[in-house]
């Protein structure tokens, strides 16, 4: 515990995540240590999505981490073991570009120059260098993890998971290689899959800033080339327009598609996946222009315009198209899309490739019956149609990416002897030796004899394919790696499930997985694909789905826009000056810099305060109530969490502080007629009950302060719990009060009801406080009902007791309680003064409060109210009375040892 005056979170929050890692309380239950797979009511299992390894915590992180460390904590308060395993991915193309960059910025090289070996040496330096960053930004949050069981994807035991189910996809015929039109990334040289391409709409011309384009490129637009025809009939046109967005593609057209209504098309068979189809169909020849980096490439006829990049060709060819009069000018097309490089920001060139693919439909069909079924649920449910919707029309799976950072697929390919009539095959081994054998084993009688009688190697060459695997397919797998271990030791993650215990059960390897709803088919879907084919069982049984966390303006977070927020400047306090200088350091351009900046700079003027980790965790959660509704609840996963948050704080503000402690401050400190020596110590200790079960509901959400508070819980039970954590959600009954009580929460309703009552006519009317010169009421409590006066008399009987309580918490003196037994004596009785007005406000069906509002007398200009002078003497003494407050608190020696320096000058 620590000593301070006021609440300060970089206090409270300095050193519990490090006692509660000391104490264990993170792991799992012993009881459930042999087998933390093992799904009942007595465990729950679940997995981190893995941030990238070199990457620092963003919003989004800290919104998942603040919900699934509410669930994990809330689990393990009533009473299941927990396994909440966390992890970082490997992170392909975004950890290569990062080193790739740096390589260039500092040694003027390439990784080509180095070579494969050299650059992942590279690599893996730099993670081991800059990968504990988020580790430390995940436990700074607060979440409870299982460390011990931490995980990175490039790990030996998860890359030979990763190696062997290729393998065995493959041999079971669910892998091929085909030549296809892939999305490729200019600028990461390497194909990305149709989910990682944003399709931007353009509704005329835009111009859009594309890597390495050294300028703005213009889209949106058609441009109108003249075809002039080689020797045209003499009664037919002497030459064919055509519209395109794309000119430099020309450079590889081979035919044009004539229709008598549609003068725009053109085919490009080896850059369009339109008119690649088209070729197929009528035999048409193939000519790719560009080459991996997007610049022209070495065709007969084209010498000029090579080595170009596809921008530079564009305005080459416009002007040559120009000069011969062939060009007739452009015009705002009304509707086109930009495809964009989710990872890199660059225009995707459609390419014609050799690529290695996963065979989705039956594995699709399997996936969306797992759903349809109800052995998945989806929460919302209304993404259980999106998700068939996708399942349904799935394609196959690009898994191959031109990288050198990643699983290298486990793909060899054997070159044969001459003497061997047999052309070059494609073999998935986990080894060069293993790809021999298998290749060897593939020979036929007749070619093996042919090997002996020549006396040489019936393979000539074997080489590894030098492509790595899509890192979704890597991640799609981590729930076998983890969670499917009951023959781990035999390293047999992919064989079907044969722990009885989940398939007595919930039938899945883990309870729950809750992530962004952005990565549904990213990574949960492939999961649910790969997982099921090889487990036979769910990698989850339920699948939890957030909002996006977006600005005030409800815009997505991104660079270019400058609205990124850190949560570290929330929790830890940030002024504009580190803000700016955190954006200098990050992979902007000029431009997202300075509109990064000039963001900050408006959005943000004085930085940040210090709010601490709890504070950012609970307005995340709260915050997911304002978007899309989620029906979670913490203990069954189907009430919202962002519910369970708010009802937490409204007990809090509402119940505990405006209410009870108010009413409790009659018995505690009054000298009331009713009040017995018993009272004091019966009202403190439901207090101390209250207080106890307030800070196990708030653990969940704010761990930090809850633990603190409750260490110092004076009247906590003495019993073996040694952290708030363990406490268990149901309240411990020791005490000899009943918890449910339905007619003492009814008496109270009405209560709280008319104190309601007097402050809303109050505040509405501006009813004078102070008691009106006749003697008479300001406020009148009328029971009364003509149709049930048994009804009335119990009612006035049940608040004439609690006169005093209303009086006080309402803060009027001058209330009374009046039961009528006329329905016109309504307000007739409130004020004999003809002036006077009367307002009111029904509470109840029996109770009804009015105000009075005394007449005002004009006052002589310039004549202050007879109470000025009384009011300025009261103000002036809470004065005093906070500054002597301030000033012992300065002095204090918990103050002097942990106040930030800051605030001591602040409060001096």
């Amino acid at each position: 515990m620590h000593k301070f005056e006021k609440y300060d979170p970089s206090v409270i929050e300095s050193d519990w995540y490090e006692w509660w890692q000391k104490q264990g309380l993170f792991k799992p239950s012993e009881k459930d240590a042999q087998c933390t797979s093992r799904i009942d009511s007595g465990d729950f299992s679940m997995l981190l999505p893995p941030p990238n390894v070199t990457g620092v915590l963003h919003i989004g992180h800290a919104l998942t981490l603040s919900i699934q460390d509410a669930i994990a904590r809330w689990n393990r308060m009533n009473g299941r073991s927990v396994n909440w395993v966390p992890g970082t991915d490997h992170a392909g193309i975004s950890l290569q570009s990062v080193v790739e960059k740096r390589l260039k910025r500092e040694f003027g090289k390439t990784r080509h120059d180095l070579g494969r070996k050299e650059f992942l040496d590279l690599v893996w330096e730099y993670k081991r260098n800059h990968g504990d960053q988020i580790k430390k930004q995940t436990m700074r949050i607060g979440a409870s993890l299982n460390w011990d069981s931490e995980y990175f994807t490039m790990d030996a035991p998860h890359s030979q998971t990763v190696r062997d189910a290729f393998i065995r996809l493959y041999d079971d015929g669910l892998v091929y290689r085909a030549t296809k039109m892939v999305n490729w990334s200019c600028a990461l040289q390497s194909v990305i899959s149709d989910i990682e391409v944003d399709k931007i709409p353009t509704n005329g011309s835009v111009l859009v800033n594309v890597p390495n384009s050294g300028t703005r490129v213009e889209f949106g637009v058609l441009h109108t080339i003249m075809f002039p025809i080689v020797n045209p009939p003499e009664a037919g046109p002497n030459a064919i327009c055509v519209e395109t967005t794309r000119p430099e593609t020309m450079l590889g057209d081979t035919a044009l598609a004539v229709s008598p209504t549609d003068i725009r098309y053109k085919i490009t068979p080896a850059h369009d996946a339109d008119d690649y189809a088209c070729a197929r169909r009528h035999g048409l020849p193939v000519v790719q222009v560009f080459g991996n980096d997007g610049r022209i490439v070495d065709e007969p006829g084209i010498a000029v315009f090579v080595g170009k990049s596809r921008w530079e060709a564009r305005k080459m060819v416009i002007k040559q198209l120009t000069d011969s009069c062939a060009y007739l000018g452009k015009r705002d097309a009304d509707e086109s899309v930009i495809s964009v490089c989710s990872r890199s920001g660059d225009v995707i060139e459609p390419m014609l490739m050799p690529q290695w693919y996963i065979r989705c439909e039956k594995l699709g069909q399997n996936a969306d019956s797992l759903v349809a079924s109800g052995d998945i649920d989806i929460v919302p449910a209304r993404q259980k149609a999106v998700w068939h919707s996708w399942m349904s029309g799935i394609t196959d799976w690009c898994v191959s990416r031109q990288l050198w950072w990643g699983h290298r697929i486990p793909m060899y390919y054997v070159c044969w002897n001459s003497a061997i009539n047999r052309t070059g095959s494609w073999v998935a081994a986990t080894d060069e030796n293993q790809a021999r054998e298998k290749a060897l084993g593939m020979l036929t009688a007749a070619e093996r004899t042919i090997a002996v009688s020549i006396e040489r190697d019936a393979v000539c060459t074997i080489s590894h394919d030098e492509d790595v695997l899509d890192t979704w397919f890597s991640s799609g797998l981590l729930p076998l790696t983890i969670f499917n271990n009951t023959r781990k030791d035999e390293g047999r993650v992919l064989e079907p499930c044969q722990s009885t215990d989940i398939f007595e059960r919930k039938k899945a390897l883990t309870a729950l997985l809750e992530t962004g709803q952005d990565i549904l088919f990213f990574w949960v879907a492939r999961m649910v694909i790969l997982c099921s084919h090889f487990a036979k069982i769910p990698p989850f049984s339920t699948v939890l789905l957030h909002s996006m966390v977006r600005d005030a303006q409800g815009r997505k977070m991104s660079k270019s826009l400058g609205n990124i927020i850190d949560p570290m400047d929330i929790i830890n306090g940030a002024g504009l000056s580190k803000l700016e200088d955190t954006v200098k350091h990050g992979n902007l351009s000029n431009e997202e810099l300075r509109n990064s900046t000039k963001e900050l700079r408006r959005m943000y003027p004085q930085g940040f305060q210090r709010f601490g980790a709890d504070a950012l965790r609970f307005t995340l959660i709260l915050y997911t109530q304002q978007t899309h509704q989620i029906n979670l609840s913490l203990d069954n996963v189907r009430a919202s969490y962002a519910v369970a948050a708010e009802a937490v704080r409204d007990f809090v503000q509402r119940e505990l502080c405006d209410r009870y402690i108010e009413v409790s401050k009659a018995a505690l400190f009054d000298n009331a007629k009713n009040t017995t020596n018993q009272e004091p110590k019966c009202v403190t200790k439901i207090m101390f009950v209250a207080i106890d079960i307030v800070l196990r509901a708030l653990h969940p959400f704010m761990p930090f302060l809850s633990e603190e508070l409750w260490q110092r819980h004076a009247r906590r039970d003495a019993r073996d719990d040694m952290s708030v954590m363990q406490s268990g959600w149901q309240a411990q009954n020791s005490t000899g009060f009943v918890v449910d009580d339905l007619l003492a929460e009814n008496e109270t309703g009405i209560i709280f009801s008319v104190v309601s009552g007097i402050r809303s006519l109050r505040q509405q009317h501006s009813v004078h406080l102070e008691l009106p010169t006749d003697g008479g009421s300001t406020f009148t409590v009328a029971v009364g009902s003509l149709a049930d006066m048994q009804e009335q008399q119990k009612v006035h009987q049940m608040i004439m007791p609690h006169i005093e309580c209303i009086r006080m918490m309402s803060r009027e003196q001058g209330v009374c309680i009046r039961a009528l037994e006329k329905e016109d004596e309504f307000g007739k009785t409130v004020s004999t003064v003809a002036a006077d007005r009367v307002v009111t406000v029904v509470v109840s069906p029996h109770v009804q409060v009015f105000a009075r509002i005394a007449h005002r007398q004009e006052r002589v200009p310039g004549q202050k109210p007879a109470r000025t002078q009384e009011a300025h003497a009261s103000a002036s003494a809470r004065l005093e009375m906070d500054i002597a407050k301030l000033c012992r608190m300065i002095d204090s020696d918990g103050y002097k040892m942990n106040a930030p320096r800051a605030v001591k000058e602040m409060d001096r």
